[in-house]
């Protein structure tokens, strides 16, 4: 596969069999005139739809009954081709509404009897599932094999390939079911053999393209997934797709939060990223919608920050013209990407933190995660350390700290590979649950860490009382602790870094004071904070009451342990909390980006970035190999004065409007 150009286009064309005039406006001139014109490289255009109509001469499927050029497929292919531009193809699998009616022994049956899909009704409108596990597979790849045939594919682009929150028990699949063994009302079972037929879908389907097209770029959508446990996330996929694409529009459900998290965790998989954000105020099918200038800017620049290549999704009216106000739009920012991406090609992340994620067993392609995971994203980011995610599956070596945040889980062969990376010199942050044995009712990891689980905490809320070691930079009062904690005793010669501040009492129904929890009654010698050589244990989930409750202290607490472990950390620095850095090695040069957009929330649920909101006279310190040949703002090219002391390469930059890159030239000895 070549390399995948960094401005895309993510066309859709959901258009329904009742709109006349299907195409009428297209001009294959225009349309790529307005593209190079919009600085777009790649574009996804569309076979077939979620309303199951396709939009090319097909003998499989269903051409759309009011499509008005035969082949707009077709045109759009080769008018692109023509002028350079890359096309992948776009088909679906779950969703395609004609088969669903036509085709009732296709449908998706939930355990419930009901139907899978977002409507889960004939009568709401939505898109409805069908079970990849019948013979409509077959027709959905014999269509795939037919696009291939007739055309010069650069990659297909497979949407929906999953059946979401429900497995199916169709009479194809019970009766497979049946054939296996597998008992349907036990719902494991139920869902390893969902996750079975999922993935033997994606091996069929991967095989017929290559047998066809072996360069074609293959991506399955709605497909990735973060997980704790390497076997029910993405790992033993890898092999069926060229790379990933993270679908996250921050208008609908996925939210800020959702890219950062997810492209630190995909990192780790060694194929190549592709962010995709949208055109829209909200997401997809917002046709009057038009992004903020901002916030496009944000949600491409923070794309490059992290090695990734950019899709903006669009949706084409059914007359098929592109609309000029939106590829305006789009210009104004793939211009600025365009001047940058000499910075981000062939560079590669620099992390010393690697986090062990807590999610697991949901559905993290729409945002859900654990908060303990959303909190570790909010206290990192904000405290500027060079961090990513990891399943339990990864090698620790390379990471100065893991993180075990609140809920992490560990089994027997993670317990014995932390113990491995700490006779390594590897440290750890473990809080809350993470870590415990349910089977003996203590931590796994209890000798490394000098203490011992004694059950529940007594007192939810409580109050952190902090020794002089954590309280730098931290007001003196002693917070609270909302979340219920772990109780611990502590082994001889645990340093004890703060202790629980007990309530008078435990807030019932009959047994409460004032408005929310009852005041701190007395400094106990419960340890809540405790270091033995490279472990802290933190018997709070104070991540997760960072992601609920945004408390500045809890963040400055765990700031405060991570120093005490890390010797020397990446950046050092006077941004606000608002300002983002990563930090990314590029032969030997380090490319440092610098982000500052911020997001308010506006509306009942939406984080609208409207304004560009500048900061001057910032002071870095980067960690290097070696003094620096240069330090340069790019793409200006404006040199910075310097110094280095030994560890760190010191500099200013004068002023940060939204995004700036800095390449310290030659600051790291090769493959360092």
């Amino acid at each position: 596969m070549r390399p995948l150009p960094f401005r895309e286009i993510h066309l859709d064309f959901h258009t329904a069999g009742m709109i006349p005039d299907i195409g009428i406006d297209f001009d294959p001139g225009e349309f790529v005139q307005t593209l190079q014109l919009a600085h777009v490289n790649s574009i996804t255009v569309f076979a077939k739809c979620h309303h199951g109509y396709s939009y090319y001469p097909t003998k499989i499927g269903t051409v759309h009954p009011h499509l008005k050029r035969p082949d707009l497929l077709g045109e759009m292919i080769e008018a692109c081709h023509a002028a350079g531009i890359r096309v992948p193809i776009y088909t679906t699998l779950v969703w395609d509404e004609l088969a669903w009616e036509t085709h009732p022994e296709w449908r998706h049956i939930t355990p419930d009897g009901g139907l899978g899909g977002p409507a889960g009704t004939p009568l709401k409108p939505g898109w409805k599932n069908l079970c990849m596990n019948t013979s409509y597979a077959d027709y959905v790849i014999n269509q795939m094999e037919e696009i291939l045939e007739m055309y010069d594919v650069d990659g297909l682009f497979i949407d929906i390939v999953r059946y979401g929150e429900h497995p199916c028990v169709c009479a194809t699949c019970l009766s497979q079911m049946q054939a296996e063994g597998v008992d349907p009302t036990n719902s494991e079972q139920l869902r390893a053999f969902t996750r079975r037929a999922e993935r033997q879908f994606l091996q069929r389907s991967s095989a017929a393209i290559r047998a066809k097209n072996p360069e074609a770029s293959i991506f399955y959508n709605a497909r990735l997934n973060i997980d704790w446990n390497p076997a029910l996330g993405n790992r033993p996929e890898v092999q069926d797709f060229t790379h990933f694409e993270i679908e996250s529009l921050p208008g609908g459900f996925w939210g800020y939060d959702h890219f950062p998290l997810s492209v630190r965790y995909f990192q780790t998989f060694g194929l190549p990223l592709l962010a995709m954000t949208g055109r829209f105020h909200t997401m997809w099918g917002d046709f009057g919608g038009l992004r903020n200038r901002a916030a496009l800017e944000f949600e491409c620049f923070q794309a490059l920050a992290h090695g990734s290549v950019i899709s903006i999704g669009d949706q084409l009216h059914p007359r098929g013209r592109l609309h000029p106000a939106v590829y305006e739009r789009i210009g104004e920012v793939y211009a600025e990407v365009e001047r940058r991406e000499q910075w981000v090609t062939g560079s590669k992340p620099l992390p010393d933190i690697g986090v062990l994620v807590a999610t697991t067993g949901v559905s993290s392609h729409e945002g859900e995660f654990n908060e303990a995971d959303r909190g570790v994203l909010h206290v990192l980011e904000q405290l500027k350390h060079q961090f990513e995610y990891l399943d339990a599956g990864c090698d620790l070596s390379a990471y100065s700290l893991v993180i075990l945040a609140d809920e992490v889980p560990v089994n027997a062969e993670l317990a014995d590979k932390l113990r491995a990376y700490l006779a390594g010199g590897g440290k750890l942050l473990i809080s809350g649950a993470s870590g415990l044995n349910a089977e003996s009712g203590d931590f796994y990891l209890a000798e490394e860490m000098g203490v011992h689980y004694e059950g529940p905490a007594a007192y939810a809320p409580d109050y952190l009382v902090l020794g002089p070691e954590l309280g730098s930079g931290i007001e003196d009062i002693d917070q609270t602790c909302e979340l219920p904690g772990t109780r611990v005793s502590v082994g001889p010669g645990v340093e004890v870094l703060a202790v629980s501040g007990q309530p008078y009492f435990n807030r019932t129904w009959d047994h409460f004071c004032s408005h929310q929890y009852t005041p701190m009654s007395h400094v106990s010698e419960e340890a809540v904070i405790v270091q033995q050589g490279n472990v802290i244990y933190c018997a709070r989930p104070l991540f997760t009451e960072y992601a609920l409750t945004a408390r500045r202290m809890h963040k400055l607490v765990l700031g405060n342990c991570i120093e005490r472990l890390l010797a020397l950390r990446v950046a050092e620095h006077n941004l606000p909390t608002t300002a983002i850095v990563t930090v990314r090695q590029q032969a030997a040069d380090l490319v440092v980006h610098l982000l500052h957009y911020v997001h308010q929330r506006r509306g009942k649920i939406l984080d609208v970035i409207e304004d560009v909101l500048p900061l001057y006279d910032l002071s870095f310190g980067i960690r290097t190999d070696a003094g620096p040949t240069a330090v340069l703002l790019q793409p200006e090219g404006q040199a910075l004065a310097w110094e280095w002391d030994g560890n760190l390469a010191r500099f200013t930059v004068p002023k940060l409007e939204g995004y700036q890159i800095v390449v310290l030239k030659n600051a790291l000895e090769i493959g360092a």
